[in-house]
């Protein structure tokens, strides 16, 4: 009668850390700062590993149509970026004024117009009482040529 030799069941083996790092498309430097990590997966669950690398950020591990998407949104955003700090620039250097600065110094010089057309019909009728109409046409010239040269000061200054 012939002894059989039994032999060790075959077992799957153990994944080594550079075996892991190599599947993953990572270097065992990074692997071993994930694996220091609470929630790091057993060494041999390869699934596991993509899945918490996927979810870390790994660009690596993304599909490439979503890599691409990424990508492109990160140029659209550092084109953004780029067309925001040249505008600030400019408003900086005085080129450019924002839009609410200019509407707010209009506003003021159309405030002080408004004041003066108020101004004229409270203090000019009983001053151009009983005044001839060359005398009320010379006083009239005074003040419109007045008011013309302050709102024209206010309307230089917009954009200042």
């Amino acid at each position: 009668m012939k002894t059989r030799r039994r032999t060790k069941p075959t077992t799957k083996q153990k994944l080594t850390k550079s075996a892991l790092a190599d599947a993953l498309g990572i270097s065992r430097q990074a692997l071993n700062v994930h694996l220091k990590l609470p929630d790091a997966p057993p060494i041999d669950r390869i699934d596991l590993w993509q899945v918490l690398l996927a979810e870390r950020g790994r660009i690596g591990t993304a599909p490439e149509d979503l890599r691409r998407s990424i990508a492109k949104k990160r140029l659209e955003i550092l084109g953004e970026t780029e067309i925001k700090l040249a505008r600030e620039n400019q408003i900086e250097a005085g080129k450019y004024v924002l839009a609410c600065d200019a509407i707010r110094q209009a506003g003021e010089a159309g405030g002080f117009f408004m004041g003066e057309l108020e101004r004229w019909a409270r203090e000019l009728p009983p001053v151009l009482a009983g005044l001839s109409a060359p005398e009320v046409a010379q006083i009239l010239d005074v003040n419109i040529q007045r008011t013309r040269t302050e709102l024209q000061k206010k309307l230089n200054t917009i954009g200042d």
